[in-house]
């Protein structure tokens, strides 16, 4: 995409003198909080730029030898992207393609009010930003939601926001002691036939609108959300919210839940992308905001105190399985509006970005017919006859299944990438950044490198198996979940509401896509840019 503002001459490549510190202004890498305290294990050859003194060897860059666009006076780089229109916040993944484009592979930029930031799309660096911070991982913070969570009626959050805002000690406090509640396989099987069960009640919706429409309707995202919504649920709450109940009022708690989540996602994005004057004085975007936050705590918190009402009527000598919620408020450590937050958080993140996975997931093997029919093999393979719920045995025999979402998220990643603070001086890609610059790490650039992918603008999930038929995969080349000891918390439960998701559905359709190409488009996580008007076929069976 060419900016108006380039034509005019107005970003001209920094030189050694012109070149000044950057700052960035918020893009959160997709709520990512990790997936274990250890060590992560090596899996290539750190790069020979990894954690170096600035006294190695003259042939290190200084910081200001990185191109990037012109600094201003006060707003920093912000003078030809907002005067002028060239950066739109419903379309960062172009502004971020033009800038590599024009100022090469390591970029520095200049933004009011968040650390000073370095682009980078090399995958070792990812590698040796990793490693460096593992210790102490910060990423930008969601400055937007710390403040509405901050002005909470009756100070609701006890002046704490929450995993995906906090730095430091307090994300550690919170993190540490819920990683194996979240994490461990065990646990987030435990409710793999319940998240069964609601996916066998969407394919009989998927029936009905079939019948009706001969093709999903235009609002088939909203019907994601409320599959999402009702899957997540059964984790974050223990229950079933009844999300998909035929003709569910538009002004019922579960469509204001919905309609909440999406505009909070939507919000945040205008304000973290936007000039900072919502510092000086509280702007109309802050209180609508704040009013959707709101909105969404009143209900969420509603059932959360439902479900905690259920677990104190559990008889002492009641010997079931403890539910997520019972075992985080049981956990030393955590107090209630530590497990309150988390369980908020799983429920307005889990909402917009499983859906939207799953929706590019099935726009992709629409258009790729040969890689659904390899899919549709498989799971008619490892299920056969069996007719009752899914089983962790099941979904441990579909690697196919786990290479098509891996390629989905490839194709169309959920963020650009991952932002992290340098908490030592650090060499990447021959350049000395100081400590303190936030790098942010551009792997949906790396994931369209045919250098690292092979038939990079193409769907091939079989890519991503064992025997890696294309070549080896870097590591640190496509993260979705994040990495590292900030990977996202919640990954073993949205990978497998939408294995369970597809399971169903290819097993029992073949899904077709008759209309304009898909793009994504910017609302803090990415979503399709198009209706997603797909068209369910019944399979013959033999």
């Amino acid at each position: 995409m060419a900016f108006a503002c380039r034509s005019r001459g107005l970003l001209p490549k920094v030189t050694a003198t012109s070149a000044r510190d950057g700052r960035f202004w918020g893009v959160a890498s997709q709520f990512s909080q990790p997936s274990s305290f250890g060590s992560v294990r090596r899996q290539t050859t750190v790069s020979a730029a990894a954690e170096v003194q600035p006294s190695i060897g003259s042939e290190v860059k200084s910081i200001n030898e990185i191109p990037g666009p012109m600094k201003f006076p006060i707003i920093g780089s912000l003078f030809p992207f907002h005067i002028y229109k060239a950066m739109d916040k419903r379309a960062m993944h172009k502004f971020w393609a033009d800038i590599v484009k024009e100022y090469g592979p390591t970029v520095k930029m200049s933004v009011p009010g968040i650390p000073k930031l370095v682009g980078v799309t090399n995958p070792d660096d990812c590698e040796t930003i990793t490693r460096s911070t593992m210790d102490n991982p910060i990423r930008p913070a969601l400055e937007s939601l710390r403040l509405v969570r901050m002005k909470a009626v009756d100070n609701y959050f006890e002046k704490k926001s929450g995993l995906i805002v906090e730095n430091g000690e307090e994300w550690r406090r919170v993190r540490t002691r819920v990683q194996t509640p979240m994490m461990k396989p065990k646990n987030v099987s435990a409710y793999l036939e319940e998240m069964d069960e609601v996916a066998l009640d969407f394919m009989d919706r998927i029936a009905v609108f079939q019948e009706e429409n001969g093709e999903m309707p235009e609002d088939f995202q909203v019907e994601l959300y409320k599959w999402a919504l009702e899957s997540v649920s059964l984790v974050a709450l223990g229950r079933r919210l009844g999300c998909l109940q035929p003709n569910l009022a538009s002004d019922s708690e579960q469509m204001k839940l919905i309609h909440a989540a999406n505009a909070i996602f939507e919000g945040m994005n205008d304000i973290e992308m936007s000039m900072k004057f919502w510092r000086l004085w509280e702007t109309k975007e802050v209180r609508q905001l704040q009013k959707n936050h709101d909105e969404f705590l009143r209900i969420a918190d509603k059932r959360i105190r439902e479900t905690e009402a259920e677990l104190l009527q559990k008889k002492s000598d009641d010997t079931s399985e403890l539910k997520l919620m019972e075992e985080l408020l049981l956990t030393e450590g955590l107090s209630r509006k530590d497990v309150v937050t988390l369980i908020l958080d799983m429920l307005v993140a889990g909402i917009d970005t499983t859906s939207h996975t799953l929706g590019f997931t099935l726009y992709l093997l629409a258009r790729n017919p040969q890689a659904q029919a390899t899919l549709q093999e498989e799971i008619d393979r490892v299920l056969g006859d069996h007719k009752g719920p899914l089983l962790p045995k099941h979904l441990a025999q579909m690697s196919y299944l786990k290479a098509v979402v891996k390629e989905s998220l490839r194709v169309f990643p959920l963020t650009l990438g991952l932002g992290r603070e340098l908490t030592k001086d650090t060499v990447l890609s021959g350049y000395l950044i100081p400590k303190g610059y936030m790098v942010f790490t551009l792997n949906m650039f790396m994931a369209k490198d045919e250098k690292l992918f092979p038939r990079a603008e193409e769907f091939v999930p079989e890519r991503w198996l064992r025997h890696k038929p294309l070549g080896p995969i870097h590591p640190y080349a496509s993260l979705p979940f994040g990495t590292g000891t900030r990977m996202c918390i919640g990954r073993r439960i949205a990978e497998q509401e939408i294995y369970t998701f597809l399971t169903r559905a290819m097993q029992r359709y073949t899904v077709d896509y008759k209309y304009k190409d898909m793009d994504m488009i910017t609302r803090l996580v990415f979503v399709p840019s198009e209706p997603l008007k797909f068209s369910f076929t019944e399979r013959k069976r033999t």
